[in-house]
């Protein structure tokens, strides 16, 4: 396995840092990872390392806001982690996402690409096949969530309030706290404040020694947040998506950011009236957020890597 790293500007002349893991021999297909809030892409390597040992190829970019894209911002006197751009944020994201696409289809043409985005990625990714799903040959949503839309138009109302104080640039714990509110709820005797995101004790420290995981957002990164919720939820938006791609989607059902399986359950339910014909789902018992990083993650991927061979 070879990897290697590098800044793709966008067209706004944001510059995105991109990393690759490339088999030794000529890949089956390239899985583009769309990492989660408060994180980056290096976090993937392990994830990676299952693809290139399976013969595919994986490219993983650090959103606006994130890893080295953020500390590239902060070099250059913006604000950096934890802060999108200045306007339309849920839209640039996912613009982003379709750059890196159209840029690895240049790279491997022939090659079928499939986007696998976790939690705010997949969020990312929701909207993405709605606008651009017709580019991919397959999507996979993990650690996702569906419509709550009392939750996404209150959260939308209380970030324009802040808007309104000139809050937009600034770490807003308020609009933190609200978002993650109870995801401890159903852990007893919980050991950190992350406990939500695995069982494996030693996943949730390396994230929390890890000093690009777990930084507080603005309330212009929620504000933008909000209205991805509310966008990518709109039917007039889910009836974009091409009824031909194939779409998985799987959470553990301990995971709050789904609802412990109902919201990404209705989203399934949605997808499905819908008429998206290869429509795979799956709750995996016992898990937390990170299904990718859980005590069964072996057998998380090997799933995976089964789907995706199976729609070469």
């Amino acid at each position: 396995m070879t990897s290697k790293s590098f800044f793709q500007t966008m067209t706004d002349g944001t510059e995105i840092c991109v990393n690759r893991w490339l088999p030794e021999d000529d890949p089956k297909a390239v899985i583009v990872i769309v990492h989660g809030m408060a994180e980056h892409s290096l976090r993937y390597d392990r994830t990676a390392s299952f693809f290139v040992d399976a013969g595919f190829a994986v490219s993983a970019h650090d959103q606006r806001g994130h890893g080295k894209t953020a500390q590239k911002q902060v070099e250059k006197g913006e604000v950096g982690f934890g802060y999108l751009c200045n306007k339309n944020g849920h839209k640039k994201i996912v613009e982003d996402l379709h750059e890196i696409v159209c840029q690895v289809k240049n790279e491997f043409p022939g090659k079928k690409v499939f986007v696998l985005g976790h939690s705010w990625g997949s969020f990312v990714s929701q909207s993405y096949i709605e606008n651009y799903g017709n580019e991919i040959d397959g999507c996979l949503l993990l650690g996702t969530r569906g419509p709550n839309a009392l939750e996404a138009k209150g959260g939308l109302i209380l970030a324009d309030l802040l808007y309104l104080f000139g809050q937009k640039k600034r770490t807003s714990y308020l609009l933190g706290s609200i978002a993650f509110n109870g995801y401890l709820s159903r852990i007893k005797d919980s050991r950190t404040e992350y406990d939500w995101l695995s069982k494996d004790k030693a996943v949730v420290d390396m994230y929390m020694n890890d000093d690009w995981c777990g930084f507080s957002m603005t309330t212009g990164f929620y504000h933008e947040l909000f209205k991805l919720f509310i966008s990518m939820h709109k039917m007039s938006n889910i009836k974009k998506i091409p009824v031909d791609l194939p779409v998985f989607i799987a959470a553990g059902k301990e995971d709050p950011v789904g609802a412990y399986g109902k919201t990404v359950t209705k989203l399934n339910e949605i997808y499905k009236a819908h008429g998206i014909k290869d429509l795979s789902f799956k709750l995996y018992e016992n898990d937390r957020h990170e299904i990718l990083n859980e005590t069964d993650s072996d057998e998380v991927m090997k799933e995976i890597i089964s789907w995706i061979t199976n729609h070469l």
